[in-house]
């Protein structure tokens, strides 16, 4: 019966352009994204560039995000993100946070 009811509203919904699960956040036509590179320190291993992904996804307005490591303790991590729900204040607080200071790379 549950099968047959997410069977139904699944095909409700892409019937009429959504979907049951979404993977980007809703945006307003007008709005442009912006996008920066943060250089991050503290990136230890190849793991690192995970948690400063994860930490950064969770701010609200971040709609994509890639990060590195370099190695010697450097990375990068790019985001996209509505600059009308965050700025780049609390994407580097958001870092710093998770144990990785950064920095807008000029």
């Amino acid at each position: 019966m549950h099968k047959a009811l997410l069977l139904i509203v699944t095909l409700g919904l892409s019937l009429m352009g959504g979907t049951l699960f979404s993977s980007s956040p809703a945006l307003a036509e007008d709005t442009p994204l912006k996008t920066i590179t943060l250089d991050v320190d503290n990136m230890t291993c190849r793991l690192c560039p995970i948690t400063v992904r994860k930490a950064l996804k969770k701010v609200d307005g971040v709609v994509e995000v890639t990060a590195k490591y370099e190695g010697r303790g450097i990375g990068w991590a790019t985001v996209t993100f509505d600059p009308s729900k965050t700025d780049v204040a609390a994407l580097t607080r958001t870092t710093s946070l998770a144990g990785f200071p950064s920095r807008v790379r000029p």
